[in-house]
């Protein structure tokens, strides 16, 4: 439950390590606007989309009014939908990262190499990257953050 004078949005940057058994904590401050009943599927450009459960219904519906014959639609659906599960945090705000998802994902446990996930919030939902990924993903945002901005307003 979010208290007052604080955001009632998922923002801001965080770095979690990823322990034994995939278990992964969600960081405090977006755990505050998550709950503990959350819903986790493949994300875009190889990361893991997280929801609090009662905003997935939000997420998904303007894709149930369209057209089943829509190919994409199905397309859409399957990689959504289809790769989702609905979690309920431990005590400490952990969960463990389904193998389908740790397949997709280069998030898992080593043995070997101290891994680390990054979480970032994006007002309604939550990506969660490998840090190796997502240290690619920014240095291309920041090369092209202005022609991404214009195309944006030429739309």
């Amino acid at each position: 439950m979010v208290k007052s004078g604080e955001s009632q949005y998922m923002i801001g940057e965080f770095e979690s390590n990823i322990v034994s058994g995939h278990r992964l904590s969600v960081p405090t401050k977006l755990r505050k606007q998550l709950g503990n009943k959350i819903v986790i599927s493949k994300g875009y450009e190889g990361c893991l989309l997280i929801v609090p459960e009662q905003k997935w219904e939000v997420l998904v519906e303007p894709l149930t009014s369209r057209p089943f014959l829509d190919r994409n639609l199905r397309d859409t659906l399957r990689f959504l939908v289809g790769s989702s599960f609905q979690l309920a945090l431990d005590n400490q705000g952990r969960f463990v990262i389904p193998q389908n998802l740790r397949d997709y994902t280069d998030i898992k446990f080593s043995e070997s190499l101290e891994k680390s996930a990054i979480f970032i919030g994006l007002v309604n939902w939550v990506e969660v990257w490998s840090k190796e990924r997502w240290l690619q993903q920014t240095k291309n945002i920041e090369l092209n953050a202005d022609s991404i901005a214009q195309e944006l307003i030429t739309k």
